[in-house]
C-alpha cells in the first residue's frame, strides 16, 4: 500500500481553530449610520424651523390681540351708554304715551294752567 502524499488525514473538528477573518468596512452599513445621522439632523432642523415660526407669529399676534381687546373694551363702554340712554328713552316715551299723564306733561313742556290753578308768589 503505498500513500499518496496529497491527502492528509482529517483533522478532528474539535482541534480546529476558527479564522477570522478582517472585514472590510461595509460601504452599506456606513451608509445606514449616516442616513440615520442625517434623518435625525433633517427631522431636528424642520423642527427648530417650525418652533421659530410658531414663535414669530406670536411676536406678531399679541400686539393685535391687545388692539382688538382696547376696541372691544370701547364698544362694551360704548355699548352700556347706549343701553342707559335706551332706557332713559323708553321711560320717557312710555311717559309721553300714558293718557293718566298727558296733562301733567302738557303742563310742564307749554306752561299751560287751568283756570282753577293760581299761581302763588312769595314776597317778602
Amino acid at each position: 500500500m503505498s500513500r499518496s502524499p496529497s491527502r492528509r488525514p482529517p483533522m478532528p473538528s474539535s482541534t480546529r481553530t476558527p479564522v477570522r477573518r478582517q472585514r472590510r468596512a461595509d460601504p452599506l452599513r456606513r451608509l445606514a449610520r449616516h442616513t440615520v445621522a442625517i434623518e435625525l439632523g433633517a427631522r431636528l432642523g424642520v423642527n427648530v424651523f417650525l418652533i421659530s415660526v410658531a414663535a414669530v407669529s406670536l411676536g406678531r399676534l399679541l400686539p393685535y390681540l391687545q388692539s382688538q381687546v382696547q376696541q372691544l373694551e370701547v364698544a362694551r363702554a360704548e355699548l352700556a351708554q347706549a343701553e342707559a340712554a335706551n332706557t332713559r328713552l323708553r321711560a320717557d316715551f312710555d311717559r309721553y304715551f300714558d293718557p293718566a299723564q298727558a296733562g301733567r306733561v302738557i303742563q310742564e313742556q307749554t306752561g299751560y294752567r287751568s283756570r282753577s290753578e293760581r299761581q302763588v308768589v312769595w314776597t317778602d
